[in-house]
């Protein structure tokens, strides 16, 4: 009898894991498929156009003695 549960408990938990991970990535292929490659038009050679964001050259450790 104990087997019997066990076994039944595995078939249900199998089924229920399969379709999990079934649902992941049938979900993801549907979601790709409807909103297309994301293109950053702006970045021209793919590694990033780091240009955009300002550099801030300021050092924040020191201005906490200056403001006291």
């Amino acid at each position: 009898m104990g087997t019997g549960f066990f076994a039944v408990g595995a078939v249900i938990w199998a089924l229920y894991m399969y379709f999990t991970i079934w649902n992941i990535f049938n979900g993801s292929k549907k979601q790709r498929e409807e909103n297309g490659p994301v293109v950053d038009e702006t970045d021209m050679d793919g590694v990033g156009n780091f240009s955009r964001f300002p550099a801030d050259k300021r050092d924040y450790r020191f201005e906490k003695d200056e403001m006291d």
